[in-house]
């Protein structure tokens, strides 16, 4: 069987949905259309998303009377944070007969080749890239020549003109505002379990691409290319560490969001937002940049994700006993690839895959025989900490 997936949060499901799945079915002469609705994703707060209960009742009434479209609890019933290759990768063991199509819209496709093991979903599936006839055609059209240069496979084009309709926009607007961009039954579900009417689920987290083009037009070129960097290696480091990638990801194309910002702008944020100034901050306000890039991270691109957050929050000066999300993102701060200047680099990226509090204890080394010599004034009090930390740390480990 040929077989389509169409995944998302799916709250709630809409026209435009439906619409998709009819015209992959038509388009691509597919046999049946999963629509596959995911936990959450990463970067949000799960407990601002629609409980799975409703949003596969809704589903299911607005695929029920159509032929080839199904339900699919698949994801939902695996574990909190699914990634579309291992789902691929199950799915085809347990269907090795099936041809899957993995359908993607123009948001996915552009952040695809950061996802986690996007070799692994081209080699369970094919993707079909939704192509509206609008204003991000020609962006997509980049995009999809760029996967299909880098992993030497072929991207299917589904077609369909451009819908206005936005699943957050439902949330967040009247009953009589949304009646005719969802199916009748869904209307009448949502209105029956009072569900998005005036709830507080007006700010959407921006997406990744969103982030992305914005950072780029705020920050210095070199800047921009970093956090890249960063990105990239926090994933890479979070994959094998068995972290969620996607956090990772996210933490490092933040970690630098603020730093565009002057002193003096840094200093107000943080006065006027009841943000703790330390000693060393208030003579360097640079160091500033990574609470302040936490708050931005909440307040401008409303991540609420609390794990996220502190990752930015503490990738300047580190701290005691830090989460591994903390140590990845603190860490290839230090280590992307466009780092040159940081003494042994090259044994640091060594021993990056192989041991976290080895790493993040010998930049803390490194850091603070630096400022030792060059500006003992500025060391932060959190920094002196955090290597006392994990020094004592690897000491004990040697001993045992």
């Amino acid at each position: 069987m040929k077989v389509g997936i169409l995944g998302g949060t799916f709250d709630p499901i809409h026209n435009a949905h439906i619409t998709i799945a009819k015209e992959a079915l038509k388009q691509f002469n597919l046999d049946e259309i999963l629509i596959m609705p995911t936990p959450y994703p990463p970067h949000k707060d799960k407990n601002k998303i629609t409980g799975n209960f409703h949003r596969a009742n809704m589903i299911k009434l607005a695929i029920g009377s159509l032929d080839k479209i199904r339900f699919s609890d698949f994801e939902l019933n695996s574990h909190d944070v699914t990634y579309t290759a291992d789902t691929l990768h199950m799915l085809k063991e347990l269907h090795p007969e099936n041809e899957y199509y993995f359908i993607m819209g123009s948001d996915s496709i552009a952040s695809f080749k950061s996802w986690y093991r996007p070799d692994v979903i081209l080699k369970f599936a094919k993707l079909i890239a939704v192509k509206r006839d609008d204003e991000s055609s020609k962006k997509m059209d980049v995009n999809i020549s760029e996967i299909e240069k880098e992993y030497n496979t072929h991207i299917g084009i589904l077609s369909m003109p451009a819908v206005d309709i936005s699943s957050s926009y439902i949330r967040c607007n009247s009953y009589e505002a949304i009646k005719s961009m969802v199916p009748e039954p869904v209307y009448e579900y949502i209105v029956e379990n009072n569900l998005y009417n005036n709830n507080n689920n007006v700010n959407k987290a921006w997406s990744i691409n969103k982030i992305k083009e914005d950072l780029e037009s705020l920050l210095k070129p070199s800047r921009f290319k970093h956090i890249l960097g960063v990105a990239d290696t926090a994933k890479t480091m979070a994959e094998h560490f068995k972290l969620n990638p996607n956090k990772a990801y996210f933490a490092g194309i933040l970690h630098d969001c603020a730093k565009y910002m002057s002193d003096s702008e840094l200093l107000n944020i943080c006065y006027e937002n009841n943000i703790e100034v330390s000693d060393s901050e208030k003579k360097k306000p640079d160091l500033l940049h990574a609470k302040v890039g936490a708050f931005i991270a909440q307040k401008k691109y409303n991540i609420t994700d609390p794990e996220i957050l502190s990752a930015i929050r503490w990738h300047t000066t580190g701290r005691e006993d830090m989460t591994d999300l903390e140590k990845i993102i603190f860490s290839a701060d230090y280590i992307e690839p466009g780092r040159t200047k940081q003494p042994n680099l090259d044994y640091l990226r060594s021993i990056s895959l192989k041991n976290l509090d080895l790493l993040v204890y010998d930049i803390l080394k490194d850091t603070m025989d630096y400022l030792q010599v060059n500006s003992a004034d500025l060391i932060d009090d959190n920094t002196s900490k955090a290597y006392s930390y994990y020094k004592n740390a690897i000491n004990e480990n040697k001993e045992n």
